[in-house]
């Protein structure tokens, strides 16, 4: 190989390894205070709202443990008539412990079979993806993920929703932080 294909490979492999380096350097603590913001979601399959629009609120706060309490609210209109449709607020509180690997979190007390979710959170470059496993009233395996990733000071959100192995609801938007 001629020397400037091998500087060429190696500024590459360094450019790659800066970009790695930039993306190890997020902590959970990056992602902590509360953030607001719009979700569009789509549900899959049949429905009287197969899209509409949520509001949204997430709280992240790291503990002295290195563990973290992870909140979120979702403003809901989607039952009722399609024309003027019931508001629901659906709010989840999960505490996470740290797992035995870096970067990764269980939450306790789970019974997926008795309808207490397992839920576990990993780093993933600039993401935190947080899944959250259970099995149905009538029996089938759902999985939810939630991927929020910081992006140029707002926090991207996406979420599958996967019931038997069928992807069921489909969400993403961008929460802007509301406070530290």
């Amino acid at each position: 190989m001629s020397l400037p294909g091998l500087i060429g490979r190696g500024a590459v492999f360094a450019a790659a390894l800066s970009a790695s380096a930039a993306a190890e350097g997020v902590t959970i603590a990056d992602f902590a205070g509360q953030w607001v913001g719009k979700v569009t979601v789509e549900t899959l399959g049949p429905s009287d709202f197969p899209t509409s629009v949520r509001d949204s609120g997430v709280t992240l706060t790291p503990d002295a443990a290195g563990g973290f309490t992870l909140e979120w609210s979702t403003a809901k209109r989607e039952k009722g008539d399609p024309e003027d449709p019931i508001e629901t607020v659906q709010d989840t509180q999960v505490v996470f412990v740290p797992a035995a690997t870096g970067g990764r979190w269980r939450a306790e007390g789970a019974d997926p079979a008795a309808g207490a979710p397992l839920w576990l959170a990993r780093l993933e470059e600039n993401t935190l993806v947080v899944s959250g496993f259970v099995v149905t009233a009538a029996g089938e395996a759902e999985l939810q993920t939630y991927r929020r990733t910081l992006e140029d000071g707002a926090l991207g959100l996406s979420y599958t929703r996967v019931v038997d192995g069928v992807t069921t609801r489909r969400a993403s938007g961008a929460l802007t932080r509301f406070a530290p």
